[in-house]
């Protein structure tokens, strides 16, 4: 009797097991984990959209709107609601003058990418010289998001102060060019590298770096070299910052750490990373390559994860390497799916690293090592033009802003039918898997 009493019992607890796992499978067909989808952000009919940015959450967008009128164009910066597609110009150029002495010079949108800062409120933005001046990426631009607030930043080089500029025949005594910029969470703070005026008498290749407190104002020069009269002088190490086209720079959302690369030996080709504090008394060293090609790099929110892109023959050669922000645990990143791992951007939190091989696009998880692809041409929403989705486009060595916080919003270009130029579109994708 006891026998058939538990017999009776397993019977039933088989048959309520069966139940639920059937049951579990139905519910697991109707609800499945949501797949990726792609939202069309930007509807720009004959005018041309570069250069967009994402903020943490993924709410708001930044990007630059090239307006076609027949033969002539004029840029705007924009920024959007990517909820509900409401948008703002914040600035159109040609419509400010410059501050002395180019008073009566124009200013225009310069070639750098514009930033939306993490909280969303402000943007940050390259201001170009206009005719007849035409220098390109003189001044940074920092405006709110709703429209108010204008502030243009110009960079005095320090070596240069109290000195006759007019007669070492400098155009004046600025930085010529903002080569690249970083921004913290809030926007308060900004690193720019800078390049030097050259000038009509050749004083030799300078560079720097300037670390900028929005909110009162001042600037602090972090790394510069001195002014003879004749050349520029470096008188310690490191020097020379990485300039061509940006290069590695970045800034942990926080506004605590900034990342660099600089000439670490009197070598000229030696060069390494560095991570400097934001007050610039602690600057070290995380890398020991010994070579200058770091092209991109990225660091995670509160500062303590680093991946950077490598484009020598140095340690595992050409590829992307993580390691912590004290240069420990550096680590060649493999991928299980392509050759190479060629990252574009990595999420606020320092988990989600989105790269590509052609047109295979992919993330890696680096708490788990797991890959998954991110979108393909089966994704809802795919737009299948002239040429396959992909990354906004950047100017060479530029990191990109275009990843949420977490992961879970990303930006592509695509080309609608029909159309011959890109528009911007929202990659929603669920990590959680």
């Amino acid at each position: 009797m006891k026998v058939l009493k538990k017999a009776k019992k397993f019977v039933l607890l088989a048959a309520a097991v069966s139940f639920l796992w059937i049951t579990a499978a139905v519910i697991g067909k109707e609800n499945p984990s949501p797949r990726p989808e792609i939202k069309r952000l930007t509807y720009s009919k004959n005018d041309v959209v570069h250069f967009p940015s994402l903020n943490d959450d993924g709410q708001w967008m930044l990007y630059i709107l090239e307006i076609k009128d027949r033969e002539n164009s004029i840029k705007t910066l924009q920024v959007m609601n990517t909820e509900d597609g409401k948008e703002e110009e914040l600035f159109r150029s040609g419509t400010h003058k410059a501050p002395v002495p180019f008073q009566d010079v124009p200013l225009v949108l310069g070639s750098k990418p514009p930033i939306l800062c993490g909280n969303g409120r402000q943007a940050v933005f390259s201001l170009s010289l206009g005719e007849p001046v035409n220098i390109l990426d003189h001044y940074l631009g920092i405006i709110n998001t709703d429209g108010s607030d204008l502030r243009i930043f110009s960079f005095p080089i320090e070596a240069l102060k109290g000195k006759d500029v007019q007669s070492l025949d400098f155009t004046n005594g600025e930085w010529e060019r903002i080569s690249n910029y970083t921004v913290s969470h809030d926007g308060n703070r900004i690193a720019c590298v800078l390049k030097g005026h050259l000038g009509p008498r050749r004083y030799g290749h300078s560079s720097g770096i300037i670390f900028l407190d929005t909110v009162n104002r001042k600037q602090r020069t972090i790394l510069a070299p001195d002014f003879s009269g004749e050349e520029w002088i470096w008188s310690s190490l490191p020097r020379r910052p990485l300039t061509g086209g940006g290069w590695a720079l970045c800034m942990s959302g926080d506004g605590r750490k900034v990342l660099f690369g600089a000439q670490s030996s009197e070598d000229i080709d030696d060069y390494d990373l560095y991570i400097s504090n934001w007050e610039g008394i602690e600057m070290r060293r995380i890398t020991d390559f010994h070579d200058r090609w770091f092209s991109l790099a990225d660091i995670s929110q509160a500062g303590e994860k680093v991946v950077f892109f490598y484009n020598g023959t140095k340690k595992q050669g050409i590829g992307t390497y993580v390691c912590n922000s004290d240069g420990s645990g550096l680590e060649y990143l493999a991928s299980k799916e392509i050759p190479r791992v060629e990252f574009y951007d990595l999420s606020g939190n320092g988990r989600y690293l989105f790269f590509k091989h052609i047109y295979t696009v992919m993330v890696r998880d680096l708490q788990d090592g797991r890959e998954i692809v991110a979108f393909d041409e089966r994704t809802p929403g795919y737009a299948s033009g002239l040429a396959p989705m992909d990354f906004p486009r950047t100017p060479a060595f530029w990191i990109s802003q275009i990843v949420s916080f977490s992961g879970d919003r990303v930006l592509l270009f695509g080309y609608p039918q029909g159309k011959t130029t890109p528009e911007i579109y929202m990659l929603n994708l669920d990590l959680s898997q």
